[in-house]
């Protein structure tokens, strides 16, 4: 079993969020919504919202 380390758990996102659909033979489907919300916790790890730039904050609306 692998320790649950902040690393893992950035690593774990980032797959989830970059997936191109190569995993579908492993019987592994990443939803569109699923990569939208591994983006959105990655965005806020990462604090780009805090930035400035005239963006108070990213909702995304999942309409799926």
């Amino acid at each position: 079993m692998d320790r649950v380390t902040e690393e893992n758990v950035i690593a774990e996102l980032a797959g989830i969020a970059f997936d191109n659909g190569c995993n579908d033979g492993c019987g592994l489907v990443v939803k569109t919504a699923d990569k939208l919300r591994a983006l959105e916790l990655l965005y806020k790890y990462l604090g780009l919202g805090d930035r400035g730039g005239g963006v108070d904050k990213v909702v995304i609306v999942d309409d799926v």
